[in-house]
């Protein structure tokens, strides 16, 4: 983790929304990477968490475009090292496939019909043309082993013409140009409407979560009256059948021997002549 340059003022993030990189997939070269700076943003209501930045501007998000020199594979993951002859080479990892899928089954639909989007746990990669000497274009997110600057892969694309590698050189000057090379300023009315802006999101989630709140005790209490007459009505059910059983014992007992055994009784007595 290291401190802002001199000069140079960090945002906290909710001033993010008016940044130029932290939502851009930001065409960098490898040096340019491996010059990123990890520093520690404030956040309102929260502890302060580290993001990446080149000067002051925070990144996220990056695009490099080289050529494939060299392809390890680990369980889980395969590891391939990208030279763009910036004067540094870059590891862009990628999530293996299980088993390796065919071009046509990337980005397969879904149960409701849509293509799966294209994320660092589910990338879209071209694996049958992923080798030595393929020039490509990758998409990612950046992250850090051992504190060597990597990309996360996202999706990869193949460069078939020198035309299209020198397309992608141009912006990435361009956005160095008129972007990267100035410093990211904010001003002290656009930060303080920033602020107020995210405190306001805060209130209204918390009274949102409040309002919820409210609405579980509600239930919870709609719960246990239901549950109280459950079982009131339960206690008066056995009671009225303990109340009807008493009764019908009682009425056996005045009747007993009933009428029937009282019956067969005296037509027994008849036959001996009694």
């Amino acid at each position: 983790m290291t401190s802002a340059p001199q000069n140079l003022t960090i945002y906290p993030d909710y001033c993010h929304a008016l940044s130029p990189t932290i939502g851009k997939w930001v065409p960098l070269r490898a040096t340019d990477i491996h010059g990123l700076q990890k520093m520690l943003i404030a956040h309102l209501g929260k502890t302060e968490r580290p993001l990446f930045h080149y000067q002051n501007h925070p990144i996220k998000w990056v695009r490099v475009t080289g050529v494939i020199v060299a392809v390890d594979e680990y369980p889980g993951k395969n590891v391939y090292t990208v030279d763009d002859s910036s004067g540094m080479c870059v590891e862009c990892v990628c999530v293996a496939p299980v088993p390796a899928p065919k071009m046509g089954t990337i980005g397969r639909k879904g149960n409701g019909g849509d293509k799966t989007a294209p994320s660092v746990q589910e990338p879209i990669v071209p694996w049958d043309l992923m080798d030595v000497g393929t020039v490509i274009k990758v998409k990612g997110r950046i992250g850090d082993f051992w504190k060597q600057r990597q990309v996360e892969v996202v999706k990869v694309e193949v460069l078939w013409s020198t035309d299209q590698e020198v397309k992608c050189w141009n912006e990435v000057m361009d956005f160095r140009r008129d972007v990267l090379g100035k410093h990211w300023v904010v001003s002290r009315a656009e930060e303080e409407k920033c602020r107020r802006a995210r405190e306001r999101e805060l209130r209204g989630k918390g009274k949102r979560d409040k309002g919820k709140d409210r609405e579980e005790k509600r239930k919870e209490e709609r719960d246990e009256v239901r549950r109280k007459k459950e079982i009131e009505r339960r206690e008066e059910e056995a009671k009225r059948r303990k109340e009807r059983n008493e009764a019908m014992n009682a009425q056996n007992k005045v009747n007993y021997p009933s009428l029937a055994a009282r019956r067969a009784a005296a037509g027994k007595y008849d036959a001996l002549g009694i």
